[in-house]
């Protein structure tokens, strides 16, 4: 039952023409452990499977590495690589990044996609491999990374007017003054906590503003503002954070015409902006309201809907009705249920009764700010743990990747952590390899960082909760008063699972999954030798303990049979991941066989490979909140 797998490479093509940009390109492949090189057949036959050689033309052949590669990477000339992409551009949120090495490999320079297609971050990456000078040319990223265009896409805000971003744009590019007015925002997307360049403005109210002219003014708030103090409206671009829930209660069969309507007269009233509504709340008897629930869908908001019991408990509420709590148990829907929803304990919009010549029937509107969006910005300075998963920069959580995108200061497990994931990083973060470094080092550089009001980011592989060594600098970080968060990741367990195919959890064969390891220089405790967890029969992940393969392989048979499934993980996720399907009984000598040490994961269990049983969740005759019962039928074959 012996089988190895290799994950396929990222889609990189590293392509030359020249004897030393071949082998700059085949040193660079060498280092990535990804991509494909394609050269000219008359420098010899290939070498790896890696290696393309081509007989035809260069310039035939663009076109379609343009439509098929993430990445092209060409050791050319920029002026030869400008001609080359030249026919085959198309938009900046489908193009591919480009990016030109020059002869000497002294220079990497970003062509096209810098920002959408990942070219700049790539571009730092390849320049640390080469020992090269990354040649940076994207606005956004010479004044410090604050890119316009991308705001909505990262921070989920919405511009308008929308034709204004381009006039905004321009003034950063020319480095004209510009203001940036920030009301309200949730943690990590206080713009001031960025590297603004030394043209721009930020404040947290606009009485703040010096008195100058101002080419551009970036407005973030949720506010319908009137009185703009004097500021040319026309030079405003407004940006609307997702930050407001609100809550609708409404009379039965109110057409959605009518109940649009009515809300947008409220937000007139009440004085705040459509575009940041990022929930709908209402009584769970309104839950298949048809207006409601298409208002919704069509705004794109999350909906919550709440029992009479729970929206009675809730305290804050400014205008409550004893017929509604007559007729519906609770003395109010809409407050209620806006401040439920939003997690706050105070109103932005008392509640208002809106009527509409559309239809005859009535609705009620109240207004929340989520708890994660304030009106004022947080104190500069703290320490962020991320879980940077198991390897692929693609499995960061996009939390994980926003924080990353705004460190001032990067620390990352270099022995663990590829340093492809520190692509996300800005360019102007210093970052700090923490595996030749004590404790007491890694605090130094925390601490003086924070007193310094940075943000840094401590990267920690996998998921934190498990083998992070991070209590130990949390402890540190209380004593000092460090204000800190922690960011989970995706763990090594999960990565092998799915690499496997395979659910670690099987109806009626194993329905528990224990997360250990061997007994090495760190001791287990009582009751947790793998002798004693593996007499659960459980499916059994350990982790950190290649080199015991004997040991482990001995206490296993006390209770697993020898033919029972194992895989062996090497680096999963990375690009030279390597997995070995065998069974218990050749545990040990399949890692002797492959010299397997450090990053190897071993799965132990019946689920590895299984596609046994049925689960009852979904079966015709198991009836839930969803689904009615129905008939019973003949189950598939497994």
């Amino acid at each position: 039952m012996d089988a190895q797998s290799m994950k396929p490479a990222p889609q990189i093509a590293l392509i030359a023409v020249t004897q030393k940009g071949v082998e700059r390109a085949q040193h660079l492949r060498r280092s990535l452990k990804t991509g494909e090189v394609y050269r000219p057949a008359r420098y010899g036959p290939a070498t790896a499977a890696w290696d393309r050689p081509y007989d035809t033309a260069l310039a035939p052949q663009v076109a379609g590495w343009f439509a098929q590669y993430d990445h092209l990477v060409f050791f050319l000339a920029t002026g030869a690589v400008t001609r080359l992409i030249a026919p085959c551009l198309d938009a900046k949120t489908t193009d591919p990044g480009v990016l030109t090495v020059d002869e000497a490999g002294r220079f990497v320079i970003p062509v096209l996609s810098g920002h959408q297609g990942g070219a700049n971050a790539f571009a730092r990456t390849i320049a640390g491999y080469l020992g090269a000078t990354p040649v940076i040319t994207t606005a956004s990223d010479v004044i410090g990374g604050l890119s316009l265009d991308l705001l909505e896409e990262t921070l989920g805000w919405v511009a308008e007017p929308a034709e204004r971003l381009k006039a905004a744009a321009m003034a950063l590019v020319n480095q004209e003054p510009v203001a940036i007015i920030q009301e309200v925002g949730s943690p990590g997307s206080w713009l001031n906590a960025w590297e603004l360049p030394p043209y721009v403005t930020w404040v947290a109210r606009v009485s703040d503003l010096p008195s100058q002219s101002f080419s551009a003014v970036l407005w973030i708030t949720d506010r319908l503002v009137e009185d703009c103090c004097g500021l040319d409206t026309e030079r405003i671009l407004w940006f609307r954070p997702p930050s407001v829930v609100l809550g609708v209660g409404c009379e039965r069969g109110i057409p959605l015409t009518a109940l649009e309507d009515g809300l947008e007269h409220f937000l007139r009233q009440a004085g705040y902006a459509r575009a940041s509504i990022t929930a709908l709340a209402s009584l769970d008897r309104k839950a298949d309201e048809t207006a409601m629930v298409e208002l919704a869908q069509r705004s794109g908001w999350q909906t919550f809907f709440y029992g009479a019991g729970e929206l009675a408990q809730v305290t804050g509420i400014a205008r409550p009705s004893s017929a509604v709590e007559r007729c519906v148990g609770t003395p109010g829907v809409a407050e209620p249920a806006a401040l439920l929803a939003a997690q706050a304990e105070r109103l932005l919009a008392e509640k208002q009764v809106v009527a509409s010549t559309l239809a005859p029937q009535r609705m009620t509107f109240a207004l929340a700010r989520l708890a994660t969006a304030e009106d004022s910005p947080p104190a500069l300075g703290k320490v962020i743990f991320i879980g940077a998963g198991p390897g692929d920069p693609e499995l960061l959580t996009l939390k994980g990747r926003r924080l990353l995108a705004q460190a001032d200061v990067v620390i990352y497990a270099g022995s663990l952590i590829p340093e492809a994931v520190l692509q996300y990083a800005p360019a102007t973060a210093t970052i700090h390899n923490s595996a030749p470094l004590t404790l007491e080092q890694v605090m130094e550089i925390m601490l003086t960082a924070v007193q310094a009001g940075k943000q840094v980011v401590r990267l920690q592989s996998g998921d934190l909760s498990l083998y992070s060594a991070i209590q130990e600098q949390m402890a540190l970080l209380d004593e000092a008063g460090i204000d800190y968060v922690a960011v989970p990741g995706i763990s090594a367990f999960q990565a092998a699972a799915a690499a496997l195919h395979s659910e670690l959890t099987i109806p009626e064969v194993v329905q528990t999954i224990i997360l250990t390891r061997g007994e090495g220089k760190t001791k287990m405790p009582d009751g947790e030798s793998l002798a004693a967890l593996a007499a659960h029969r459980a499916s059994l992940c350990i982790f950190l303990s290649a080199r015991l393969s004997r040991t482990i392989q001995e206490q296993l048979l006390t209770a697993y049979a020898p033919e029972t499934p194992v895989a062996i993980l090497y680096r999963v996720s990375w690009p030279d991941e390597k997995i070995i399907v065998t069974r218990l009984q050749d545990l040990h000598s399949e890692i002797r066989k492959h010299n397997l040490t450090r990053t190897t994961l071993i799965l132990v269990g019946e689920a590895i490979g299984s596609r046994k049983n049925r689960s009852r969740l979904y079966h015709t005759t198991h009836a839930h909140i969803f689904r009615r019962r129905g008939r019973a039928r003949k189950s598939p074959p497994a």
